[in-house]
């Protein structure tokens, strides 16, 4: 429970004068900061309507009781949060502070946490200061990137030219008359050649692709991070607080002095000056941390970037080459070779003998073109993954002082 004591300088400066002996320790119920450490900078989501907590740990001669957790912002304004169990040790303790993260500011805070360690416990005072830069957290949208491959192989066309020679005779075109007799050679009738075509057929071959796009959807279950324990426990408390005055920081009359006393000085005034002074450079210490730039812990409870991956990725086309193939059109131009008969002699009044030569024929060649059209399927999968966070692991990922990631899908 909260004990209300009376605050004493000379105890104050007792317990400041063991930051020169910090390893003398031993036989104190210490404390350690697991999700805000001492002298770390953090971010917070002004967005945010959930209350402030922090989470510690205890260590040491910690006997069964409560510890008070004390927010002080950076005006001086205190907010009391919720007490915490000391035992069991090295278990993660959660305080809730009376204070929305959307209320924040940024700039040095400080975290408290004070106790009287039980009836036969030594108390304790401890201290973390923390820099928190609070403002909206940015969403941004990552969108994946689907690549089709495609194997397509040239092609080279080479010409083969061939000449085709058409020869045509034609009849004579003139006739004689001689004096009648026997006619001594016969007359030879040449009828007009007969074209044929030859065709051949070539096929080309045509290919198109078509893509397509299977979807799938894997569901998984958001990791809970939580920091490492720090090496180092909270350093004693240099801050007089006004809600709470812990026993840690009070001399007890007629009591005789703890432990943790033994380096107080002897001169009660030196003491005086001595605690005003460290408590006066404490307050410029806090002062200089607010006005300097700091980079932000990725481990913050809050992250400075949400992304969010875009369920509809797109999509891009990859075109490898095959080795090139050779192939041959021929072409056919033609050739015309045309031989005239000479002057037929046509004897009157005799008989003249016709025989009829066989019909010449020629060859004309032509050449078509099919086409052969195939289309290829080329596939692609994307799976889509969604992270799913039960509102129990939040929970009970919050009391560790750990929190998930800050990717959502």
């Amino acid at each position: 429970m909260r004990s209300p004591c009376y605050l004493s300088l000379t105890a104050l400066s007792a317990l400041l004068s063991l930051t020169v002996a910090f390893d003398e320790w031993e036989g104190v119920c210490v404390s350690y900061g697991i999700d805000f450490q001492d002298e770390q900078n953090y971010f917070i989501n002004s967005l945010s309507a959930d209350p402030f907590t922090c989470v510690s740990e205890f260590d040491g001669e910690c006997q069964p009781d409560v510890a008070d957790t004390l927010l002080v912002d950076p005006n001086g304004d205190e907010y009391l949060c919720s007490q915490v169990d000391t035992t069991p040790m090295n278990e993660s303790k959660l305080s809730t502070c009376p204070i929305l993260k959307n209320a924040m500011t940024s700039g040095a805070w400080m975290i408290l946490v004070l106790g009287n360690n039980g009836d036969s416990g030594q108390p304790f005072a401890w201290q973390r200061d923390i820099y928190l830069d609070v403002g909206p957290q940015i969403i941004t949208t990552y969108t994946p990137t689907i690549t089709y491959n495609i194997t397509s192989t040239p092609t080279v066309v080479v010409s083969s030219t061939s000449t085709v020679v058409i020869s045509t005779t034609v009849g004579p075109t003139a006739t004689f008359t001689v004096p009648a007799k026997t006619a001594k050679h016969k007359k030879t009738v040449t009828p007009n050649p007969v074209t044929t075509t030859a065709t051949t057929t070539f096929t080309k071959k045509r290919t198109s692709w078509t893509k397509q796009l299977s979807v799938t959807t894997k569901t998984v279950t958001a990791v809970c991070t939580v920091p490492d324990k720090p090496g180092n426990h909270d350093k004693p408390c240099t801050y007089s607080p006004t809600l709470l005055h812990p026993a840690a920081l009070v001399t007890p009359t007629g009591s005789p002095l703890p432990k943790m006393h033994r380096f107080m000085r002897k001169d009660r005034a030196a003491d005086i000056e001595y605690v005003r002074a460290r408590i006066n450079a404490a307050k410029l210490k806090r002062s200089q941390q607010a006005k300097k730039a700091v980079a932000l812990e990725e481990r913050a409870p809050d992250a400075p970037t949400l992304t969010i991956t875009d369920p509809v990725p797109v999509n891009t086309t990859s075109t490898y080459y095959a080795d090139t193939v050779t192939t041959t059109e021929s072409f056919v131009t033609s050739s015309t070779t045309t031989t005239t008969l000479p002057p037929v002699t046509v004897y009157s009044g005799i008989y003249t003998s016709t025989v009829t030569a066989p019909t010449p024929t020629r060859t004309r060649h032509a050449y078509a073109y099919t086409t052969s059209s195939t289309t290829i399927t080329i596939r692609a999968t994307f799976t889509r993954t969604t992270t799913v966070t039960p509102s129990a692991s939040k929970a009970a990922c919050k009391s560790k002082g750990g929190h998930f990631g800050n990717s959502r899908r």
